[in-house]
């Protein structure tokens, strides 16, 4: 005869060793790219799982510098999954990364949802690439940090981090002179996937093309290193979305940044 029913796992289980979340969050490389970064690239955190092997990854920053808050990701197959790992959330605040828009009635469960930034995820295959660049290009150098910073993230001083990703990561500039005028990086680089990002050009310089000769050399950049060049855009920067849609860059799903306060 059966044995007794198993009952479900409804406890997170800490995990140590972040190979054993590689197969599930490498099964989908794009769309888990900040996750698997964090989970299998980064120390500083947590880790934790709803059954070995897991249908559900919660990652949680411990905060330190560049990124001085904590900064958590989630990913998982259905809400019941999702349950479980963000039982092991921290209360306070935090900033979520949703690979899935449809896990947030699984994140309001947990937390108080204080903002949401639903955006588009893009990929770019070699086949679909539209090499359209015009101008000459050349590295950042991290002394431009602190201008990028206050342009990008005005509202906290982004500098250091935005310093650890000039310094470490794949990243593109158009110069006048000596002057830096427009930029493109990298916010994260896994074995398989580079995210780009902070795209910008200054007001004075814009309407010249300068964005699409950014994003066709960072993106060739990227496949020089045998990486999937991707990035997000937000949903109402209607430029943008039409600046990728151009350049053969394809809208794979909507994806979230979380604001929240974990209860």
């Amino acid at each position: 005869m059966p044995g007794p029913p198993i009952p479900p796992v409804t406890k997170p289980i800490r995990v140590d060793d972040p190979e054993a979340v590689r197969g599930f969050l490498e099964s989908d490389p794009v769309g888990n790219a900040f996750v698997v970064n964090w989970a299998l690239h980064q120390t500083a955190r947590d880790l934790y799982v709803d059954r070995v092997p897991p249908r559900a990854v919660f990652t949680s920053s411990h905060g330190t510098p560049p990124m001085t808050f904590r900064f958590c990701g989630l990913s998982a197959m259905d809400a019941q999954a999702a349950d479980v790992v963000l039982e092991s959330a921290a209360p306070g605040e935090a900033f979520l990364f949703l690979p899935d828009l449809g896990l947030l009635d699984a994140v309001r469960r947990h937390a108080n949802v204080v903002h949401v930034r639903p955006a588009w995820l893009y990929r770019l295959d070699p086949e679909s690439f539209v090499d359209v660049q015009e101008h000459g290009v050349r590295p950042v150098p991290p002394s431009n940090a602190a201008m990028i910073a206050k342009l990008w993230e005005p509202e906290w001083d982004a500098t250091p981090y935005i310093r650890s990703r000039l310094e470490s990561g794949p990243s593109v500039g158009i110069f006048d002179g000596a002057r830096l005028v427009a930029w493109y990086g990298t916010h994260i680089v896994t074995d398989r996937v580079a995210v780009m990002g902070f795209l910008h050009v200054l007001d004075e310089y814009r309407h010249r093309g300068y964005a699409r000769s950014l994003s066709c050399a960072l993106s060739e950049e990227i496949f020089r290193g045998g990486r999937i060049p991707a990035c997000h855009v937000y949903q109402d920067n209607e430029p943008s979305l039409h600046l990728m849609d151009s350049l053969g860059l394809r809208r794979v799903k909507q994806q979230a940044f979380v604001e929240v306060e974990f209860r």
